[in-house]
Order: structure tokens, then sequence, then C-alpha cells
């Protein structure tokens, strides 16, 4: 039997979009109201989202539909200093941890897109020692 190397992908994958949605499920408060296809609907597309971004690994991706959970489909374009960003060649950790600082900066307080981008700023600061 051979298996191949795309099978093995949406293998991973689906376990993947599993593990996720129990992790939604247990952490988010309003996320167990939405019927199963619902929510699988929303984290495959999130995940396409996460992806056309060049985010590869769990974490990212996690990171990605967890923002547009909590900001929306439009949430980046919100900040042009949040779009360069997701649209950099930085390394992957680095644009995840500087989209963290800068949605958690918003989610305190919402209506202060320049707070949220000053997060984000010092972010890149802080990691810059992790490459470029």
């Amino acid at each position: 039997m051979e298996i191949r190397i795309e099978q093995m992908n949406e293998v991973a994958r689906a376990e993947f979009l599993e593990r996720l949605d129990a992790a939604l499920m247990r952490d988010l408060s309003d996320y167990y109201r939405i019927e199963r296809d619902q929510r699988r609907e929303f984290l495959a597309g999130a995940i396409e989202l996460a992806e056309s971004k060049g985010f590869r690994s769990e974490q990212g991706m996690a990171s990605y539909v967890l923002a547009l959970w909590y900001l929306d489909i439009d949430f980046e374009d919100k900040s042009s200093e949040l779009e360069t960003l997701l649209a950099s060649s930085l390394p992957e950790v680095r644009r995840i941890h500087g989209m963290n600082q800068w949605v958690e900066a918003l989610l305190g307080d919402p209506d202060n897109i320049a707070a949220a981008d000053d997060a984000l700023k010092k972010s890149l600061q802080l990691t810059e020692p992790w490459g470029h």
C-alpha cells in the first residue's frame, strides 16, 4: 500500500482542524453555539486565509483564526502597519508575535488603532534578534 504525500497532508490538516475546533469549543464562550458544519466552514475558510498570508505553522494558523474570530474578516484593513507586517518576508514567528500583540492591544482598547500599531512596532523591536 502506497500513501501519497497529498493524502498525508489531507489527514494532517483534518486532524489539525479537529484539534483546533476542540480547543475553540473549550476556550471560546460563544463558539459552542455554532453548528458543527458552520464551525467547519469557518475554520476551513480561516485556515485558507491564514495560509494566503504565509502562515504555515499550526500556531500561526490558530493565531490568525483567533484574530478573525475576535475582530472579523476585515481586521487587517484597520491598520497599514498590520497589513505591512502580514505581507512582509519576516520569519513567521515574528509575524505571529506582532499580529498577536496588535490584536491584544486592539481588544483592550477597540477604538485605539494607534496603540495597537505601537504594540506591533514594539514587538518587532523586541523580536529583532529572532531574525529578518
